[in-house]
């Protein structure tokens, strides 16, 4: 049996600033990637796993995994955050849910011990919802942009859904 741990803590600080970003490209989805940082996953106060993302792009792959879940019409899915600058075909960090959608397994290639730890599946969403929301909030703070232009126009990997009614498989 997996032991639930108890605590998830995100953080992760922007190692550029505005002015990094030309004006005129604010709303060019070339910025992406220039949206960065360090970013740092710790379980019960260890340090799990470390490692310098594209922020903006990891943030649009969490808002269209929590913007599934939030729909309520499908089974919860896999999470799976891949990068543009990342050329294995693996994904950097995952979420994984097993036991009804009861528990979830995070996964990283980063990781720095051998062990993928488990949350309760509401735990790990609400603590992932805070997330996207303070990091949406940050990124548009220190960079002064919106990332509202962002969403479903910057090419992020597909994303197999169960609908909840139908039973049926969705791309998104």
């Amino acid at each position: 049996m997996d032991s639930i741990s108890s605590q998830i803590e995100f953080v992760y600080h922007f190692t550029t600033d505005e002015s990094y970003i030309p004006k005129k490209w604010k709303k060019d989805s070339a910025i992406v990637l220039r949206v960065d940082g360090d970013f740092e996953i710790k379980v019960d106060g260890r340090s799990y796993c470390q490692e310098y993302v594209a922020l903006l792009e990891f943030y649009l792959y969490l808002h269209r995994w929590l913007a599934i879940i939030e729909s309520k019409k499908y089974i919860i899915p896999e999470f799976h955050y891949y990068s543009l600058e990342w050329h294995e075909d693996e994904p950097l960090i995952s979420i994984i849910p097993f036991d009804n959608n009861d528990k979830a397994r995070l996964t990283s290639i980063w990781r720095k011990e051998p062990f993928d730890p488990v949350f309760k599946m509401d735990y790990i969403v609400n603590q992932l919802t805070e997330l996207r929301d303070q990091l949406k909030k940050d990124i548009e703070t220190h960079y002064s942009i919106s990332v509202e232009p962002f969403i479903d126009k910057f090419p992020i990997r597909a994303l197999a859904v169960i609908d909840k009614k139908r039973g049926k498989k969705k791309w998104f």
